[in-house]
C-alpha cells in the first residue's frame, strides 16, 4: 500500500510548515488527489487517521478534494495554531 508512504512524505512536509511558522497544531489539512495519480482516496485517509494519532495533526481532519483529469497529489492547504 504506497498511500501509507505518501502520507509519510505528507507528515514530512507538515512538519516542515510547523516548524517554520512554530506552529503549536494543525487544524486542518486539504490535500488534492487527481482520479488518474494512481492513489486510493480511501487507503490515502486510513493511513492518514493512523499516522495523526499522537501528532501535531491529532485534531486535523483530512479534507480530500478530487480532481478530474489530473494525476497529481497536492498539499493544498494547511490550517496551523500558531501562538
Amino acid at each position: 500500500m504506497h498511500e501509507c508512504a505518501l502520507v509519510q512524505v505528507l507528515f514530512d512536509r507538515i512538519g516542515d510548515a510547523v516548524r517554520a511558522q512554530r506552529a503549536v497544531a494543525v487544524r486542518r489539512v486539504r490535500v488534492r488527489i487527481g482520479d488518474r495519480a494512481g492513489v486510493e482516496p480511501a487507503l490515502f485517509q486510513t493511513a492518514y487517521e493512523v499516522y495523526r494519532v499522537h501528532t501535531v495533526c491529532e485534531a486535523a481532519p483530512l479534507e480530500i478534494e478530487h480532481a478530474v483529469d489530473d494525476d497529481g497529489l497536492l498539499l493544498k492547504e494547511l490550517e496551523l495554531e500558531v501562538p
